[in-house]
């Protein structure tokens, strides 16, 4: 469970400067000069646009896909991360992390904040502090979606031994009922505890490609919970004196949607 207290956030600024970052050849490239991998739905999987339960991965089958899926490629200080996020598994989560994107909010900076090695990574704090004032107060707390996911202890994992949050679901992280805002969460193993009643814990996306998944076993998780607290960075955004004392510290430096159908 995870039960962080999160506070509310969408920018309005979309003409950042810093907006576009991928293909950049910085730091994000993780060495790769050539840019992502992963440029279109040409580039994915069968299994990838259509996940199915099976013996290694999705402890069920999610749900059909009967709205628009959306591949997002975000820009990290680990490497690519390449996102596709299917508004039928939760419409309501799906919706603000599309308008996360399009609003460029990622591009400033967003610290990875929390980042438990095998565990998760929590994120969503905003680097610039002002992007963050659109996502307070209750108005702007989103509404529980349906969990997908079988809830309870008894459906930790299936006959197969597939645990039920798989290694790159992406949710939001929350604090109770109705809590969810701008913190999000991505599982950097598979889980068999997550999703399985926190009513935030609902899974509205995946990572895809090899790319992906060596990036989230690149993020640093030295820090584990001891790094910059939510308060801080609610305050300073990822500032000089963040990076300072924690100089190992992943960032998502933007995120641009790649592809939609």
């Amino acid at each position: 469970m995870i039960d962080l207290m999160p506070s509310v956030v969408v920018p309005t600024d979309t003409t950042d400067t810093k907006s576009n970052n991928i293909g950049n050849d910085n730091k994000s490239n993780n060495g790769n000069s050539n840019g992502p991998s992963i440029r279109s739905f040409q580039d994915l999987t069968p299994s990838e646009l259509h996940p199915q339960a099976g013996p290694t991965r999705h402890i069920v089958t999610p749900p059909a896909d009967i709205s628009p899926v959306t591949l997002v490629t975000c820009s990290t200080t680990a490497g690519y991360l390449h996102v596709l996020v299917h508004p039928s598994w939760a419409p309501l989560g799906a919706q603000r992390f599309l308008q996360m994107v399009e609003s460029k909010y990622f591009s400033a900076k967003v610290a990875l904040m929390r980042c438990i090695k095998n565990f998760l990574c929590q994120f969503g704090i905003a680097g610039e502090p002002s992007y963050n004032l659109p996502y307070v107060g209750k108005n702007n707390i989103l509404k529980d979606d349906p969990n997908w996911l079988p809830e309870g202890p008894t459906h930790r994992k299936n006959e197969l031994g597939v645990k039920r949050f798989s290694k790159g679901y992406l949710a939001y992280a929350g604090g109770g009922k109705n809590s969810r805002s701008n913190q999000l969460i991505v599982a950097l193993n598979d889980n068999d505890r997550l999703g399985g009643g926190s009513p935030w814990e609902v899974p509205w996306g995946e990572v895809v490609g090899e790319e992906s998944f060596q990036t989230l076993d690149g993020i640093y998780t030295g820090y584990g919970d001891n790094g910059p607290s939510q308060g801080r960075l609610r305050k300073e955004g990822s500032s000089e004196g963040v990076e300072k004392d924690f100089p190992k510290l992943d960032y998502i430096l933007g995120c641009d949607v790649i592809d939609s159908r």
